[in-house]
């Protein structure tokens, strides 16, 4: 089921390559993503928590997580499209200066 303004998921800018999830969702669902007045699809390919992050598409390992159009962080890992995206394979930029 679809949160507010019938989104599972909000992209904070169009250059991100992750998204926020609006609620708890489960592997294999179908998440409705949006950004400003635009709207595409992505299946969770894990269980992800309220208010976590989702990939968009892929990001290879040492590439930059991308959300509110800034770099956060960056992959210890390879992420496939629709994978939960924290701590487990990310390092984030927070605290510390990421060129």
């Amino acid at each position: 089921m679809s949160s507010a303004g019938g989104a599972d998921a909000i992209r904070l800018s169009p250059d991100d390559n992750v998204a926020t999830v609006l609620r708890a969702v489960s592997a294999g669902e179908r998440l409705r993503v949006r950004c400003a007045g635009n709207a595409t699809e992505v299946e969770a390919r894990d269980a992800i928590p309220l208010c976590h992050k989702v990939s968009l598409g892929p990001i290879e390992a040492g590439g930059a997580v991308v959300k509110y159009g800034q770099k956060i962080g960056e992959a210890i890992q390879p992420i496939t499209t629709g994978r939960h995206v924290h701590v487990h394979n990310m390092r984030s930029a927070r605290a510390r200066v990421v060129p």
